[in-house]
């Protein structure tokens, strides 16, 4: 969910996304009932001894609500550093985020209160934008306004439908083969509607993944909080750090500690602590234990489970998709397709500066493999909008199968090379050089750098980027495939065994694949570890509920 103004509509009647916030809210609530019989061995004891895996925003965010009800806390994490997926880089002189740009919804969204407490810079983007037909030429702006407008009128329609029919969709069926049924319903002649089909491919930067692999039973999903959908305009570090504090402070943080295995008594209450190993050799014993690492480290079996999770679980992670998005950074000396004259407040007229640029399947003027890909270009310049934060820096958003044939192209590449560059370069090249002002023979209109992730490669990632729902690959053994079910399975985790989980993948649906969600499921599970404790009336705990 990691795109930019993404539709959020109320499908008529009650919506999922509402019946799914009641339901946490009632589940959390009855969860903060002590269970003594399970957590017989805490008697006596004020402080139960909880080891969080992941030292992600949802682990840290578990970390900083358990200290605050009083547990004793150890976070072991794989890395050599805080953050998981939100990480910044240095591109030349600027620090960029290689995770998550975007804070989604402004309605009670607490990502949003962090970024003001640690003024983070947001801005609301504004959909402006240029089109350019595989011809290599500009779209007519009518066309691509009226194109537009198509396109997110169908995907409110999609929501709606998916929304209220959802087991009733043919599991096999994406949301293009939804536009292409009710395009061809419709008035829009051949023209029109290809028009319309280019477009919808933006969606892809939404779920970092093609748009026909979007499920169109499981669409809804996608919903997110009202309100506007603000990009970071500098970085998100400053709010990693706000909710780093009490954790670094409190707990036993342990970085480069990778865990391998998870091994539990089932319900044998004679000795019912966790027994957590890492790769070096180190054994941890815990009262209860937080698994925060990414949904693709789960999926791959890591760190192992002993016993083996209960089936339920292990299906619904089996059947979770993880989207492939990956990002491009190109700075120049300066921002050239701005002009020389760059407005220093918004205008409306043709010549004022676009926000996004799209390139639909050019076919003219690229090499052949680049031909079936519709790239996306943000400009990261326009003063009115980033302030203080404005670059000269375009942000390009890719997903398979473009992601994967980027990373096949840097490889053996070290990111600032001089092979490195050129690679990045000569794919890119034939997208910014049609740019407005674009002069190859001035300096400024060649890249001074290029930066790209590589969450593919990043197996501490998941090997990818974040939550998404596809079109269902397999249904093996006839078995009918439920998403809503699966992420609730994953949010409640197996108490009885002491084993609990967090991340963006067991968030409320409405935040599910974003640092809200994230950072919600975090302090929704650290609650129920407390209340299964019998710890309660814990102001962060309190937070999550009122929002619920």
């Amino acid at each position: 969910m990691e795109g930019r103004n993404q539709a959020s509509t109320a499908a008529g009647g009650v919506s999922r996304m509402k019946e799914d916030l009641e339901n946490c809210t009632r589940d959390l609530l009855a969860s903060f009932q002590p269970r003594p019989m399970i957590r017989a061995h805490t008697e006596g004891r004020k402080r139960p001894h909880v080891g969080v895996i992941g030292a992600g925003l949802a682990g840290l965010r578990c970390a900083e609500v358990l200290i605050e009800g009083g547990a004793r806390v150890t976070v072991l994490e794989a890395r050599d550093r805080i953050g998981g997926r939100i990480h910044q880089a240095k591109l030349l002189d600027q620090v960029v985020d290689m995770g998550p740009n975007w804070v989604h919804g402004t309605d009670d969204n607490p990502i949003l209160k962090l970024a003001q407490e640690t003024d983070t810079s947001l801005c609301a983007v504004a959909d402006t934008m240029k089109v350019f037909e595989p011809s290599g030429t500009e779209m007519p702006e009518e066309f691509a306004a009226e194109g537009m407008e198509t396109v997110w009128d169908l995907i409110g329609d999609a929501f709606k439908h998916s929304n209220e029919q959802c087991l009733g969709i043919d599991p096999s069926l994406s949301l293009k083969d939804y536009f292409y049924e009710k395009l061809a319903e419709g008035t829009l002649d051949k023209d029109q509607q290809k028009r319309v089909l280019l477009l919808a491919e933006m969606w892809g930067s939404f779920i970092g993944d093609s748009w026909d692999r979007q499920s169109l039973r499981w669409f809804w999903l996608e919903e997110c909080l009202d309100g506007e959908n603000l990009l970071v305009a500098n970085n998100h570090a400053s709010v990693l750090q706000h909710v780093a504090v009490k954790p670094l402070a409190y707990a036993d943080v342990r970085l480069s500690t990778k865990v391998t295995s998870i091994e539990t008594a089932g319900t044998n209450l004679r000795d019912p602590r966790v027994t957590v190993r890492s790769a070096d050799g180190e054994t941890f014993r815990f009262d209860e234990v937080v698994v925060a690492v990414p949904l693709g480290c789960l999926k791959q079996n890591r760190p192992t489970f002993s016993p083996p999770l209960p089936p339920r679980l292990q299906r619904a992670v089996r059947n979770a998709s993880y989207s492939t998005l990956e990002k491009v950074y190109i700075t120049f000396p300066t921002a050239f397709w701005d002009g020389p004259d760059t407005p220093s407040s918004p205008s409306t007229s043709p010549s004022a500066p676009r926000s996004f640029s799209y390139f639909l399947h050019l076919t003219t003027y690229v090499p052949a493999p680049q031909q079936s890909h519709t790239i996306e270009l943000l400009s990261l310049s326009t003063p009115s909008l980033f302030g203080a934060h404005a670059r000269p820096t375009l942000l390009v958003y890719t997903h398979d199968p473009l992601a994967s044939h980027l990373s096949s192209l840097l490889a053996n590449h070290s990111p600032g090379s001089a092979a490195y560059n050129s690679a990045l370069d000569e794919f890119f090249r034939p997208y910014y050089s049609r740019l407005p002002f674009y002069n190859p023979s001035n300096p400024s209109c060649t890249p001074a750098g290029f930066l790209a992730t590589d969450w593919r490669g990043d197996d501490l990632a998941g090997n990818g980027a974040y939550t998404n729902f596809k079109v269902a690959e397999d249904s093996s053994q006839g078995e009918q495939i439920r998403v809503d079910a699966d992420v609730r399975a994953m949010r409640a985790g197996v108490p009885e065994r002491g084993v609990w989980f967090a991340g963006e993948h067991t968030a409320p649906f409405v935040a599910l694949g974003t640092t809200t969600g994230a950072y919600w499921s975090g302090e929704a599970v650290a609650g129920r570890v407390l209340a299964a404790n019998g710890i309660m009336g814990v102001e962060g705990v309190e937070g999550v509920r009122n929002k619920l």
